[in-house]
């Protein structure tokens, strides 16, 4: 009786040893999706939603701070997307969430050339930082 319990727990911490080591290298193998820019008082988070390119590209940015007013920034007048080969995009929609001082947006844009290996989201003029880069590669 004591040998099955022996073989039970040991087939029990194989299996969950396992399992971490394929979650472990699942998300080594998972190209980091979000960046971060810190300046003129404003954290500026960007997480690429679809990578695996479907018929759009969008960009889900969150806008953090203390001291701006965030309310007067337009992020689809001041936003822009370029691929590996040059190319730039404007967006096409922007949903907006929050207000003050915590803003939430999504920006979509066309989606981009396939094959680029590239893509950069560039936002200007936010809290007197003429322009803020996010790189995917």
């Amino acid at each position: 009786m004591k040998s099955l319990r022996t073989i039970i727990a040991a087939s029990g911490l194989g299996l969950l040893l396992f399992t971490l080591v394929v979650v472990a290298q699942s998300l080594a193998a998972a190209p980091a999706l979000t960046r971060t820019h810190s300046g003129g008082g404003v954290t500026a988070k960007v997480t690429y939603l679809n990578p695996e390119g479907t018929e759009d590209t969008r960009f889900e940015i969150s806008l953090d701070t203390h001291s701006v007013d965030l309310d007067s920034y337009d992020l689809k007048a001041l936003s822009s997307l370029r691929d590996g080969a040059g190319k730039t995009y404007q967006p096409t929609k922007v949903e907006n969430k929050g207000s003050g001082h915590h803003r939430q947006f999504v920006l979509v844009f066309p989606k981009a050339a396939s094959g680029s290996s590239r893509l950069e989201l560039v936002i200007k003029d936010i809290a007197g930082v003429k322009e803020r880069s996010f790189v995917w590669d």
